[in-house]
Order: structure tokens, then C-alpha cells, then sequence
């Protein structure tokens, strides 16, 4: 939406640039006039005999050409930024359409968070109860090892030391 609203602020400087060119253009190529009623002496008449610029530019290019190619810039500036306002988003909805909203957005929100503890304590449960089960091993693979330290010690035991053990007869 920034973007949008970006290129219509855009647009929008641009038509201002357009139509300040076009009133400029018209009051450089405007052919002088007086006013009788207020005393002008023609000042501006003087300026555009006097300027070759003036004159040339006179020649070339024809009021009606300036103004027709004005006018479409102008036409196709505004109809741009038509289609930029049209294509903004509507007006803001009314607040109980947005609290019914709210309200619906949080209904899910719950249910999903509600999966989301079932799944995560499921996941939970599973590790658990494998976590256990190999403390569980480990316990048994613990007591194997310690019986068998035990027989070892006490038949390396009985051989150094000569004694006969009476499980053997």
C-alpha cells in the first residue's frame, strides 16, 4: 500500500508540475493585450518584439500545438492518478464489522493455540517416555556391568590369593 500511495503522491507532483509548465508556457506564449482602462503602456508588447527567442519560438510552434499537447499530458496525468485512487483499498470498515473480526481472528487464534499445546505436550509425552526407557537400560546395562565387575574381581581375587571358592564343588 506505501508503494501505491507513493507513486499517487508522485503522480500528483508531477500533474501540479504539468499544469504550472502549461499556465507558464501560456503566459510566455500569450500575445499581449492592454487594458485601456488601466493605463498599461504595453511593456510586454516591447519585450517580444525585442527577444529573437520570443520570436522563433512564436513561429515554430503554434498556440493550438502547445495547448493540444498540454491538454494530453495533463488528460493522462489526471487518468493515472484516477486508477491510482481507484485501486487504493476501500475506506475503513466500521467498527463492529472490525470487532466481529477481532473477535473471529481470536477465536481461531485460541483454537490454534490449543493444537498447538496438544501437539506440543503429545511430543512431549513420546520423548519422555523413550527418555525413560533408555534411562531404564541404562540402569540395567549399569547393573550387568557392576555383577560382572564383581565376579571378575572376585576370581581374580580367589586366583591370587588361593582361596577356593565353595560354589566351585
Amino acid at each position: 500500500m506505501a508503494d501505491r500511495l507513493t507513486e499517487l503522491q508522485d503522480a500528483i507532483n508531477l500533474q501540479a508540475e504539468n499544469l504550472g509548465n502549461a499556465v507558464g508556457v501560456i503566459q510566455q506564449l500569450a500575445q499581449p493585450s492592454l487594458f485601456r482602462e488601466l493605463n498599461h503602456n504595453g511593456r510586454r508588447e516591447k519585450e517580444w518584439a525585442s527577444n529573437p527567442e520570443f520570436q522563433a519560438l512564436l513561429q515554430n510552434q503554434s498556440q493550438e500545438d502547445n495547448a493540444h499537447k498540454f491538454a494530453v499530458t495533463i488528460a493522462t496525468t489526471a487518468k493515472q492518478i484516477e486508477l491510482l485512487i481507484n485501486s487504493l483499498p476501500a475506506e475503513e470498515a466500521s467498527l463492529e464489522l472490525q470487532d466481529e473480526v477481532t473477535r473471529h481472528l481470536l477465536s481461531e487464534y485460541r483454537k490454534e493455540s490449543a493444537k498447538l499445546v496438544h501437539l506440543i505436550t503429545k511430543s512431549f509425552q513420546t520423548r519422555l517416555s523413550k527418555v525413560r526407557q533408555l534411562l531404564s537400560k541404562i540402569a540395567e546395562v549399569q547393573l550387568l556391568t557392576r555383577t560382572l565387575e564383581n565376579e571378575v574381581y572376585n576370581d581374580f581375587y580367589n586366583a591370587t590369593t588361593g582361596d577356593v571358592d565353595s560354589n566351585d564343588y
